[in-house]
């Protein structure tokens, strides 16, 4: 592709400071997302990109270029876009915001429709810089994009608008791909709602992870579980405790499983000598063998979390053998 020099020439003067400004930005941005466990992309686009962007016609001067660093956010669904769009109020000089829907569209027409900001960098308070222009001035593009839109983006963007040909049927199929998106994306905004109308078929593993999640809330309830000792996350502890169970063969008899737990834990009185050295299963588990509920897993394809707190209050763990091994093997 042949760039004019005017270009090349302005795009190299250009490209420190857009580069510097790309960088603070980032930083800030990939720090968010990292907190939030939202998913980050960027680019800084390419002098090719820039000569067609100009040569579209919709462009008057080069300071509305807004994209030569553009970045992407991508939220788990449409409910986390309104915090991602004040955080950037607060951190960014934000110029415009072009949100979701606000561009007029047909219903029947499918096409890119994400939120987008435009902002530059905050400048401190009372700095002055004598250097025109500056990474202050450097315009970018924030995106922010459900999971499924990224998808959408990334899957059909080359196929539809970088290959040689212009293909009704590629435009077609790329619009029916995102009306799929879209329905996606309602779908799970609305998921709770939507789940009554959910017909259920019965599966035993889910019935018996079910009561251990019943009886675990109740256990909270009651106190009988002293907070700190809580697990991060409740479906996974059941998860956890149900696979327990199934690797001695007895994921059938849950109920009895955990009527031992809740005899043994209802008993302390006091909260403040519950275990608080070892982990809510290492206990459970410890309860069951104890009861003689569960026969001591030995072998097989479980692997126990024996530690050595464990161990100082049930000493009779010890002949466990398939257990996790923390030891990291030697190269040699």
């Amino acid at each position: 592709m042949i760039i004019p020099a005017i270009l090349s020439q302005k795009y190299e003067n250009y490209r420190t400071i857009v580069d510097l400004a790309a960088k603070s930005a980032k930083t800030t941005l990939q720090n968010y997302c990292d907190k939030t466990g939202y998913a980050f992309a960027s680019r800084i686009k390419t002098i090719e990109s820039l000569a067609e962007k100009i040569e579209s016609g919709r462009y008057k001067s080069w300071s509305e270029l807004d994209d030569l660093f553009a970045c992407t956010i991508i939220v788990p669904t449409l409910s986390h876009e309104e915090d991602v769009s004040k955080f950037c109020k607060s951190v960014f000089k934000v110029i415009n915001t072009t949100k979701r829907g606000q561009v007029k569209k047909s219903p029947d027409v499918f096409r890119f429709d994400s939120t987008r900001i435009r902002a530059k960098l905050l400048k401190p308070e009372g700095l002055e810089i004598a250097e025109q222009p500056n990474i202050y001035d450097v315009i970018f593009e924030i995106q922010i994009k459900t999971a499924f839109e990224h998808a959408w983006s990334v899957s059909t963007h080359d196929l539809v608008y970088k290959g040689p040909d212009v293909d009704w049927k590629r435009q077609r199929l790329a619009a029916q791909v995102k009306a799929t998106v879209e329905q996606l994306d309602t779908l799970i905004l609305a998921f709770n709602d939507t789940l009554p109308h959910i017909s259920e078929s019965p599966w035993p593993e889910i019935k018996a992870k079910q009561k251990i999640s019943i009886r675990m809330k109740k256990f909270c309830e009651k106190a009988y579980i002293p907070s700190e000792c809580l697990p991060k996350d409740l479906s996974r502890f059941c998860d956890n405790l149900y696979i327990l169970l199934q690797s001695v063969n007895f994921e059938e008899k849950v109920g009895l499983a955990l009527d031992a737990i809740e005899t043994e834990i209802a008993k302390k009185s006091n909260i403040e000598l519950f275990p608080r050295s070892i982990s809510l299963l290492q206990y459970f588990l410890a309860i069951l063998i104890k009861r003689n509920i569960i026969a001591l897993p030995t072998s097989g394809r479980y692997y126990c979390h024996i530690s050595e707190e464990l161990l100082q209050i049930y000493p009779e763990l010890n002949i466990v053998a398939s257990r996790f091994d923390y030891e990291v093997p030697v190269s040699e």
